[in-house]
């Protein structure tokens, strides 16, 4: 009889110690065991662009219908959470011939700025400061009389400051902005042997709607 008892006994000891080492928590406080957070090493939380590159779309279209071809660029480079480097080429060229007449017309120019961003990831409300430089040139041929052709060209440097918006989602941005421009002019033209020399300065507002890409 007592072997009966001692065999349930110890089958009940060897019972419950089993189900003790089965339960998680027995070697524990009893808190239960905290979930391993799972990171993701492709994830960022930065998704700033380091550039982007955007076209004047509203500016090419209005010169294009008479007959002016252009290239308006703006570049756009990561300096910054808040702060780009800016810089916007450009190129305008037309071609005004007739039977007698020849007027030929090419503009390079390029603009360097600094854009502040009051909010991160280079979006949203945006104030810049821009340094602008321009060469025009001018070739004037008449069929008719060789001493009325002239040969102009014009140098120009200047300033402007702009207050704008910028959109992005994902790789796609657009933006606007509004600026007011400082700019001084010197200019030469040769007719035949003689040389005049010009020089003036002007202001004036600027507007610029550009879409692109960023990367």
């Amino acid at each position: 009889m007592i072997k009966k008892i001692l065999s349930v006994f110890m089958l009940a000891i060897a019972f419950a110690t089993a189900q003790v080492a089965d339960d998680p928590y027995a070697y524990t406080s009893g808190a239960q065991e905290q979930d391993t957070p799972v990171m993701n090493i492709n994830h960022t939380e930065n998704d700033e662009p380091l550039f982007a590159v955007s076209i004047h779309p509203i500016s090419m279209f209005i010169l294009s219908l008479i007959d002016i071809p252009s290239v308006f660029l703006t570049i756009e480079g990561n300096l910054a959470s808040h702060v780009s480097l800016i810089t916007r080429p450009y190129l305008i060229w037309a071609d005004f011939s007739d039977s007698d007449e020849d007027l030929d017309v090419f503009l390079f120019g390029i603009s360097e700025g600094l854009r502040f961003y009051f909010n991160e990831g280079h979006r949203g409300l945006y104030l810049a400061g821009h340094f602008n430089y321009d060469r025009v040139s001018l070739e004037y041929t008449y069929d008719g009389n060789s001493r009325d052709n002239i040969s102009t060209h014009a140098n120009g440097f200047g300033f402007g400051f702009y207050l704008g918006h910028k959109f992005r989602s994902g790789h796609f941005t657009t933006s606007f902005d509004i600026g007011y421009v400082y700019s001084h002019y010197s200019a030469s033209g040769k007719a035949e042997d003689d040389i005049d020399k010009v020089a003036t300065v002007g202001s004036g507002y600027d507007l610029n709607y550009t879409f692109g890409f960023a990367f």
